[in-house]
């Protein structure tokens, strides 16, 4: 015979006939019979509920009391008209309606009590713009306003309650979790025969219901709106499916009673709604509380009638029903049943499922029991079941998450005394507990008792752990976890090696790091770089321990990684704090040589290692380095503060004298004389050098250059020079006598130590790559410039700056660079200070203060003052000795004697 599904009867006409034929079946009845636990009055327990949630302040009635002025207002009452006027009426909706405009909620209910008071209230955009206004406000005061509202419209005008403002009430209710008033407003449109379509509310109330555990209420509700779809033939009040698997878990979970649950099947029967896995479900966790495995199998032959092949919710309601009974030889041959039914490629139980069964093993206390199950669903999972869809992760899981570690702990022991072999699976859970509970050492135990039985970890694992260990400072678990990860041929060990570098680093543990360093940098999977190294040595500086950095550089440099700027920065800061100047000296020596050689290639000399080098130099007293750096950083171009080196000479060598020095070595001297002239810290008073005897490799002093002095006029000269030119005598074969084709004389020399040494940080003979004579340049603060001529007799120097100054206005490059229009008119300004105190012959013209975008200088205007051809331009500078007094001239006066010894005195003014 065929099968109904073959015969082509639709699904109400199949569930009737299975349920029919099988232990399920109930006859029809046109009449509606009661569920056994409902009732037609309620309980006391939701009147108290509902009235609890109104109060009296609304709907109590007051006692009555005794007035003497009772008669009087009775008689008012009398006297009061029975209907508004029209003006009233009016007036009162218009301040009904302001008030709800803004928010003004006390006004509004006060205006729509006054005018349901006379029972005359006409107007339904303002009756569900109220309801739907109290209901926004979500407190429990406006709520009963509203729910008081809605209910004495549904009773007085239904007609005027839109079907919208019921949802928003309801779903305010469900908002505060306010059950009893949302029943009772359900109870009153049936009550009024109110009939709003079951799909607007139906779901709301069921999600009330089971947030609030009200299924008794749901019940009755469900039983009288199945009534009115049944006996009004009311196609729109019929509930749906979700509607009847709430009533199903109603009468199985909270009535657990069988009888209610069949007419609840019976009514679906009746309703035409087919069944689904959570009907089914229900259904099978009532049987199996009350252990009736007869209708457990028709269940199940059934789902396969219905086409459900998905019986993961009926198995899960299953065990749950046999764990409440505590019938756990059940609970291990339903999910064993499920794992064979399932080809052995995992079952998705839900979370609770697993918490369930192993609160029921662990509360009769059968680990063993647990752990026989696990080894047994092993069996029948295949190598493709993923690790966390197994049935022995899922049960361990669950067990760690109830916050029993110990216990999943024992049950994995156990396992391996019953002679079963645990999936990764199994560990996992373990693994995770023990990270978040920084048990590290026992973590870590358990690391090496998975690679020995054969498995694998991921690199994620791996890091958790890793980070857990680092974050308690147990150093030993993690430099045994990434042992182990290395030997287990994880590829990617970056994430790992960057957390126990970082780790190290924030503990301040060096010596671990250099070791580790050691030990992976030859591991081609990791990319140890500069900065690893440069973390160990800033970190050995920091603690103090110098000659580890040291040991740590010099093998940095052994292995051939380069070092950078932050290395030598960090050494440089550790031998300053230990007062080590000596060292920072062999460090610029061996910085020098490379930045010549170019042998370090990321080596930048920037202003950071300039500041770093000057600094530590002269606090140590090394003037001759001091004065190295400062060219290498004029030549670079790299910007130099002096006032820091300033003061921090005046800290440490305030009482240094000049004449120790002098007896001592005349280079230190003529260091710290050019370093004192640099940072402007030489005094205005003679002094009186005495150099060793004249000889091929010392200089004779010379004068110092002041200041740049920018003329609009000829300069005329101040002084003489204190004699005619001296030839220049070489040191070491290293000075010249020109530079190109310019002759270069005393007190001007080629570079430094050739020349005067206050001259030496201004005058030096320069290179060019793009030309090949050599030429002379004046250094200053604001840049480099050429010299172009020297008149020896004048004491003056003429300087080019090839951007700014050119010999016609309109057509140098600083001009054409700016916008300007060539030929146009220009626009000139100056500003003098008062002279200065080299004499009334020279002015400063300060620039900044012009705000001058470009500037040209002439220091002499030829014959003809008109015409710009004839003039000449160019930066006139004087060198003058301004502060020759009748002292010098008596030292002077002496030379003749001691050129006699072959000693030579010269006596010099220095700023």
């Amino acid at each position: 015979m065929a099968s109904p599904e073959k015969q082509g009867l639709p699904d109400s006409a199949l569930i009737d006939q299975r349920m029919r034929r099988g232990p399920l079946h109930l006859q029809p009845h046109r009449h509606w019979r009661a569920f056994s636990s409902s009732s037609s009055s309620s309980s006391p327990m939701e009147t108290l509920s509902l009235y609890s949630f109104l109060q009296s302040s609304i709907f109590g009635h007051r006692k009555p009391q005794s007035d003497p002025t009772s008669g009087d207002l009775q008689s008012a009452r009398q006297q009061r008209p029975k209907a508004l006027s029209s003006e009233l009426k009016s007036a009162l909706e218009t301040t009904l309606h302001k008030a709800i405009l803004t928010s003004d909620t006390d006004a509004a209910w006060k205006s729509f009590k006054t005018l349901t008071s006379y029972s005359d209230f006409s107007s339904k955009s303002l009756a569900n713009t109220l309801i739907t206004h109290l209901s926004s406000l979500r407190d429990r005061h406006n709520l009963k306003r509203a729910f008081a509202s809605t209910v004495y419209l549904i009773e007085k005008h239904p007609e005027l309650v839109d079907f919208g403002s019921l949802i928003a009430l309801l779903s305010s209710m469900k908002f505060v979790d306010a059950p009893a008033p949302a029943f009772a407003l359900i109870k009153s449109m049936f009550k009024n025969r109110f009939f709003v379509p079951y799909g607007l509310w139906g779901n709301l109330l069921v999600e009330i219901s089971r947030k609030s555990g009200h299924f008794v209420s749901f019940l009755r509700v469900f039983e009288e709106v199945c009534r009115i779809a049944l006996d009004e033939k009311l196609e729109c009040m019929k509930p749906d499916l979700v509607a009847c698997n709430a009533a199903l878990e109603g009468c199985s979970r909270y009535l657990e009673s069988v009888t209610d649950a069949d007419k609840v099947v019976e009514t679906m029967s009746l309703l035409g709604i087919r069944p689904d896995e959570s009907s089914f479900g229900s259904l099978g966790y009532l049987y199996a509380l009350k252990g009736l495995e007869k209708k457990i199998s028709d269940l199940e032959n059934l789902m396969d009638e219905f086409g459900l092949t998905n019986k993961g919710v009926f198995y899960s309601n299953l065990i749950s029903g046999y764990v409440k009974v505590g019938n756990l030889a059940s609970v291990t041959e339903t999910i064993l049943l499920c794992l064979k039914e399932g080809n052995g490629v995992g079952v998705s139980f839900a979370q609770e499922t697993y918490s369930e069964v192993v609160e029921g093993f662990l509360k009769n206390g059968s680990i063993k029991e647990l752990a026989s199950l696990i080894i047994e669903s092993q069996k029948l999972e295949t190598a493709a079941t993923a690790t966390d869809r197994s049935m022995g992760y899922g049960l361990i899981n669950a067990c760690v998450t109830l916050g029993q570690s110990d216990k999943a702990h024992s049950i994995l022991d156990e396992m391996i005394i019953l002679g079963g072999s645990a999936g990764l699976g199994v560990y996992m859970p373990i693994l995770k507990a023990y990270g978040k509970e920084r048990r590290t050492a026992e973590a870590t135990q358990l690391v090496m008792d998975i690679t020995n039985s054969g498995l694998h970890l991921d690199a994620g694992s791996y890091d958790i752990l890793i980070e857990a260990s680092m974050s308690c400072q147990d150093f030993q678990s993690a430099f045994t976890l990434f042992r182990n990860m290395r030997d287990a041929r994880v590829q990617d060990l970056k994430g790992s090696y960057l957390t126990m570098m970082t780790g190290l680093m924030e503990n301040q543990r060096p010596e671990l790091m250099a070791a580790f360093l050691d030990e992976v940098v030859e591991d081609p999977r990791i990319e140890v770089g500069t900065h690893d190294w440069n973390s160990i040595i800033h970190a050995f500086c920091k603690a103090g321990r110098l000659e580890d950095s040291r040991i740590t550089f010099r093998r940095m440099v052994f292995l051939h990684f380069e070092p950078n700027g932050q290395t030598y920065l960090s050494l440089i800061n550790g031998y300053v704090t230990a007062e080590k100047y000596f060292s920072v000296l062999m460090l610029w020596n061996e910085v020098k040589r490379n930045i010549s050689a170019e042998v370090y290639t990321g080596l930048k000399f920037d202003h950071n290692l300039v500041d770093a080098f000057l600094y530590a130099m002269v606090k140590g007293g090394f003037f001759d380095a001091v004065m190295q750096v400062v060219e290498k950083a004029q030549e670079m171009k790299v910007f130099v503060d002096k006032w820091r080196y300033k003061q921090a000479f005046m800290e440490t060598h305030k009482k240094l004298k000049v004449n120790k020095l002098r007896r001592r070595n005349v280079r230190k001297m003529e260091a710290l004389i050019a370093f004192k002239n640099w940072v402007s810290l030489l005094s205005h008073r003679p002094y009186h050098f005495h150099p060793t005897p004249m000889s091929a490799s010392r200089l004779l002093p010379g004068l110092p250059l002041y200041a740049l002095l920018l003329h609009l006029t000829p300069l005329p000269s101040f002084f003489k020079i204190v004699s005619a030119a001296l030839p220049i005598i070489p040191i070491n074969g290293t000075c010249h006598d020109t530079c190109g084709s310019m002759p270069v004389k005393f007190p001007f020399g080629t570079g430094f130590g050739c020349g005067h040494p206050d001259f030496s940080r201004y005058i030096r003979c320069s290179s060019s790559s793009s030309s090949s004579s050599d030429t002379l340049q004046f250094s200053s603060g604001n840049g480099v410039y050429g010299v172009s001529s020297i008149d020896y007799s004048t004491g003056t120097l003429v300087l080019d700056d090839p951007l700014m100054v050119c010999e016609g206005l309109y057509s140098c490059e600083a001009v054409s660079g700016i916008g300007l229009r060539k030929n146009g008119p220009t626009s000139t300004c100056c500003v003098y200070e008062s002279p200065t105190r080299f004499g009334s012959g020279g002015y400063l013209l300060d620039i900044q203060k012009l705000q001058c975008s470009s500037y040209s200088t002439v220091y002499g205007f030829g014959d003809d003052r008109g015409d710009p051809t004839k003039w000449k331009f160019g930066i006139s500078l004087k060198y003058n000795d301004s502060y020759y007094t009748d002292s010098c001239k008596n030292c002077e006066s002496s030379v003749a004697l001691w050129l006699l010894g072959s000693w030579r005195v010269v006596c010099l003014h220095l700023p």
